[in-house]
């Protein structure tokens, strides 16, 4: 476990040593060795006359070269002034991922999992709860179905130049889904887990027609997952049905949709809670978050007839590409969502000072989430002497409209823990309960519309050696917040402003670059943080947030010989954000130490990162290494003494695994993987995480056929990931086995 300073400073050292010798190395190795530039798509025309296509066919290992998501067009990684990690299929597929936090885990520096009910990060110190799917955002209060994703990828610092919506401060995760392949092929996957837990995924996909002028591909996705948990009240149940189009109009157009419906009946919830002695400590004084001895594996808040959370989600995403000269390209996007999410919550918040006598909540909820995004992007290519001008512009418009009503009822028994009666539940489950069937106490509605246009020039100079990138982007805001329990209609302020992204990267030679960037972000503030009691929103209306970083970085991405390569990154950051939102004590509460939605003036965070791999090939098989490494400070306006809140100050991972190709063994995977943090400031605890290691393997047979084993937190450590209040705590379970049964065809 990650623990002392000292040890941390230490391991520090060496690792940025490492990668500085690496650099050097490869610059020694690449000026005399001669390497003939690589071509990254399957059709030599893709990248010129499709710059918002992004290729995977240079792809080896766990390693991958191009995105989206750092710019507007699809670029190298190398050439990119900003750190982003791409975790790709073959690692989805080693870990066999069901949510994005097991690949983010060993995949991502500087980014940890702040929930395990959903799909929550804290990218260097700086909270997202949300998400992108196809470079829009996308709202979810479950985990994101993993079944149809490709890859994910994960930017840090502020993304509106780039991303066209300024939620996402921090950072961002982006889901990635599947293209349809001109080949006839797919999969079908069948999981079994621990409680009678059963997954299945399939993928199936090839050409619908192809025609001298015309080609269609097509993809289907189906999953499904049902199996209990340890705990009664909780279970798994998914239903996943999905499917791609790829349309090719002769040589210049083409169009590329996704769909899909994912309904998660699911109930998994904070269902944990403290032992009391650790519950006494201050935002200024934490104490260690430690379980309560009856909160075990097993216990539940309430029976799981009492509680449910059914969740559908509905998704659709068109794009079409159009080449209009050999260095005019055009980029249209639509994307459409709807979500429907209907809850009954039966949970613990209060652990009492006998230690054993959980006061409760009852809480019926509905949230009804519609969204529409449209994009469009013009890119201008053009060459003048050793200038090489790559040009983009374009707009992006959204209107997402938000209802919730909400009812917390407090008059339900409180739980003795040690005996776990519920027989007084009958009675009140029974009884007609004031919001019980909605509507009820507290109903709340937004609509969010956003207008934003930019402008991104990326200026070459002697053939890529040096490339200056700069981009702006105007938003338009508009829309409102109405609150129905104050009565109250907050409108949206109409104020314009504007962010920015400057950089430039440094190629002494093709396979390194030296970087530096500057980005910004402006959110403005909607909604009014609680005065009285939690979800109450009497306080004061919550002023804008303003993002600021500054990044500095060295990335390699070398090739040795056809047997070895290497590729990662060193980056320094220093970002700062204003107006922090986070769940602490409301100073005008009826009862003291109550929690609820507060205010921080500020926090900073400053920092090194280190993401690197390694792939040895031979005849006989292949050697895959990748490791993520984090040292960081952090501190508050309010006090420079104080972390924010779920910054982690280190984490480190390794991931590796080798892959049979002769022999007796042919077909066998073996790999490992190992991951720590140090703790972090949750409210008025220290949460600290211990060492968890995952084994998996895999052996193909039959050309067809393989069979795989996953053994994740093997030393079965079951800890605190969030703590909501004394009486609200996520947890992570333990040992957690899978076996799976794959077919290819």
């Amino acid at each position: 476990m990650i623990s002392t300073c000292r040890n941390i400073a230490c391991l520090q050292r060496k690792l940025v040593t490492s990668a500085v010798f690496l650099a050097v190395s490869v610059l020694v190795t690449a000026q005399t060795t001669a390497e003939k530039p690589s071509n990254t798509s399957d059709d030599p025309k893709i990248i010129e006359l499709n710059p918002f296509v992004v290729s995977s066919k240079n792809e080896s290992g766990y390693r991958s070269r191009q995105t989206l998501v750092g710019s507007r067009t699809a670029k190298e990684l190398i050439q990119i002034p900003s750190s982003i990690s791409i975790i790709n299929k073959a690692l989805i597929d080693d870990l066999n991922a069901t949510t994005v936090g097991q690949v983010i885990q060993v995949g991502a520096a500087g980014v940890t999992m702040n929930e395990t009910i959903r799909d929550a990060f804290s990218f260097r110190g700086f909270n997202t709860n949300h998400q992108l799917r196809n470079g829009v955002l996308k709202t979810s209060f479950k985990h994101n179905p993993m079944y149809d994703v490709e890859r994910v990828e994960v930017i840090k610092g502020p993304g509106a130049m780039l991303l066209g919506n300024n939620t996402f401060l921090g950072g961002g995760v982006n889901f990635v889904s599947a293209v349809p392949t001109r080949n006839k092929s797919g999969d079908a996957q069948v999981t079994i887990g621990s409680n009678n837990s059963v997954r299945f995924a399939a993928n199936v996909m090839g050409p619908l027609n192809e025609s001298k002028g015309f080609v269609a591909d097509y993809r289907v996705t189906v999953g499904a997952l049902k199996g209990d948990t340890d705990k009664d009240i909780e279970e798994e149940d998914q239903l996943f049905l999905g499917g791609g189009l790829a349309l090719y109009f002769g040589d210049s157009s083409r169009l590329f949709a996704n769909a899909y419906n994912f309904r998660d009946n699911g109930y998994v919830y904070w269902e944990d809670f403290l032992d009391y002695n650790s519950t006494l400590g201050t935002a200024s004084a934490p104490m260690n978050a430690v379980l309560n001895k009856y909160s075990g594996k097993s216990f539940s808040p309430a029976l799981s007839k009492d509680a449910f959370w059914e969740n559908e989600d509905t998704f659709v995403d068109v794009t079409f590409l159009t080449t209009l000269t050999d260095n005019l390209n055009v980029r249209l996007y639509y994307f459409g969502g709807l979500l429907n999410d209907v809850r009954r919550h039966v949970r613990g918040i209060t652990i009492m000072s006998d230690n054993k006598t959980l006061v409760r909540q009852d809480i019926p909820l509905t949230i009804k989430n519609y969204t529409n995004n449209i994009q469009a992007d013009v890119n201008h290519k053009f060459k003048i002497s050793k200038f090489t001008f790559d040009s983009t512009f374009g707009f992006d418009w959204s209107s997402a409209f938000n209802h919730q009503n909400q009812s917390v009822n407090t008059n339900i028994a409180s739980l003795n823990t040690e005996t776990m009666d519920f027989s007084a539940d009958a009675t009140y489950f029974g009884a007609a309960r004031p919001g019980a069937g909605l509507p009820n106490s507290s109903q709340s509605s937004s609509r969010v519309r956003n207008f934003s246009y930019y402008l991104q020039e990326n200026i070459s100079l002697f053939d890529d050696k040096l490339i200056l990138v700069g981009g702006l982007r105007w938003f338009e805001i508009g829309g409102f917040n109405r609150n129905y329990v104050s009565n109250l209609t907050t409108k949206r302020p109409d104020n314009s402003f504007r962010t920015h992204k400057y950089g430039i990267v440094f190629r002494p030679v093709a396979s390194v670059s030296i970087y530096a960037t500057d980005a910004a972000n402006i959110y403005p503030g909607t909604g009014f943080t609680d005065r009285f009691a939690s979800r109450d929103d009497l306080g004061g209306p919550r002023p804008d947030q303003q993002g600021k970083m500054k990044e500095y970085g060295i990335k390699v991405d070398h090739k040795f010989s056809d047997n070895l390569s290497c590729y990662g990154s060193l980056t320094y950051y220093d970002m700062a954000l204003t107006n922090v939102a986070t769940f602490g004590v409301l100073p005008e509460a009826t009862i003291p130490g109550t929690l609820g939605n507060v205010l921080s003036a500020g926090d900073m965070s400053t920092g090194w990162e280190l993401e690197y791999g390694l792939r040895r090939g031979n005849d006989n098989g292949s050697f895959d290494l990748i490791g993520t490494y984090t040292n960081s400070d952090s501190e508050t306006a309010a006090d420079r003494n104080m972390s924010a809140a779920d910054f982690v100050s280190s984490k480190i991972s390794l991931m590796g695994r080798y892959a049979w190709k002769r022999g007796s063994l042919k077909g066998l995977v073996l790999g490992a993987t190992y991951f720590d943090q140090g703790r972090k400031r949750n409210a008025n605890w220290w949460i600290d995480f211990p060492t968890t290691y995952n084994l998996f393997g895999s052996y193909s047979f039959k050309k067809n056929w393989s069979l795989q084993l996953n053994l994740n937190n093997i030393t079965d450590k079951r800890y605190i990931v969030a703590v909501g209040a004394t009486g609200l705590v996520q947890t992570v379970p333990g040992f957690d086995p899978r076996l799976s049964v794959k077919y290819k065809w």
